[in-house]
């Protein structure tokens, strides 16, 4: 086809382009390592020292004298294993990403994939009118020129 310019491009050849094995395809999934969840509870805590009586159902009227028996302190709250937390919190997260991931990242594509073969179409479609219209002039004005020579050699 000609150019605006007037000059001929050469035909595109379908030329086979290696692909680089280090660019992951859009068919390909990629996967992440096993998670290993630890998902048993921690051991109860355990109560040191001898059980206190429940308290007495009704309030009593006069003041109760002060227990001569030391009490019994609550034992401290277990601690929590803030790492073991927040590894289990971080794998659990890794998980749902890596189950929504490939349909979004395929919306994604879609969506951007779209605008560009909408605007390469109107790219092309507007080159093929110019080298159409070209082709045509060129057409037409080399067939007016022969027309005129056949004319102007019968008058000879």
């Amino acid at each position: 086809m000609n150019e605006p310019s007037g000059k001929t491009r050469p035909p595109r050849g379908a030329t086979p382009v290696e692909d680089d094995a280090s660019i992951p395809v859009l068919t390909e999934r990629l996967t992440l390592p096993p998670l290993e969840l630890d998902f048993t509870l921690p051991p109860a805590p355990t109560v040191t020292g001898a059980p206190t009586e429940a308290p007495p159902t009704v309030a009593p009227e006069a003041p109760a004298p002060v227990a001569s028996t030391p009490t019994v302190a609550a034992p401290p709250p277990a601690e929590v294993p803030w790492g073991r937390v927040e590894i289990e919190l971080r794998e659990a997260i890794l998980r749902d990403l890596a189950e929504r991931l490939p349909t979004d990242v395929e919306g994604i594509v879609r969506r951007q994939m779209s605008v560009a073969i909408d605007a390469a179409v109107q790219r092309l479609a507007s080159e093929a009118r110019l080298a159409l219209a070209s082709s045509l002039r060129e057409i037409v004005d080399r067939a007016v020129r022969a027309e005129l020579e056949r004319l102007r050699g019968l008058k000879k």
